[in-house]
């Protein structure tokens, strides 16, 4: 059984994990963005995955568009509730994110919308993705 503190250490290293992997797509750093998924499958929709870092870089080069920093994505995350196993080896989380987009000569717009569905693992003593489903609102 993990400890109280355990628990909340784990919450706050996958916690920053999530964000740093949020920071590096609006940075539009690719490479870094596809380790994040180096062992892990990214369910881009119900009918679609990439299986590992090789993969998830092939995709996001081939639909990620080229953009100056003003005009780049912005990922916002909210309501992040992480639930760690009780042996302290496994953990899963949920959360709502927003992807603003400026265009030239125009206001940020909501470019999409929905939710993460995240799986982690502890290896090494990192926390890693195992496993990420990209849940696009559609309403």
């Amino acid at each position: 059984m993990i400890s109280r503190d355990d628990r909340r250490e784990a919450e706050s290293q996958i916690a920053r994990l999530i964000h740093t992997y949020l920071y590096r797509l609006d940075e539009g750093d690719l490479e870094a963005v596809a380790a994040f998924f180096e062992d892990a499958t990214w369910h881009i929709s119900p009918a679609l995955a990439t299986h590992g870092k090789t993969e998830k870089l092939a995709w996001l080069r081939e639909h990620t568009p080229a953009h100056g920093a003003y005009l780049g994505p912005q990922h916002l995350i909210g309501n992040v509730l992480i639930d760690v196993a009780d042996d302290g080896q496994t953990a899963t989380s949920v959360s709502y994110f927003i992807v603003s987009q400026l265009t030239e000569g125009s206001a940020a717009h909501v470019a999409a919308r929905g939710r993460y569905v995240d799986g982690f693992a502890l290896r090494n003593g990192q926390w890693r993705f195992t496993e990420r489903r990209v849940h696009i609102d559609r309403r």
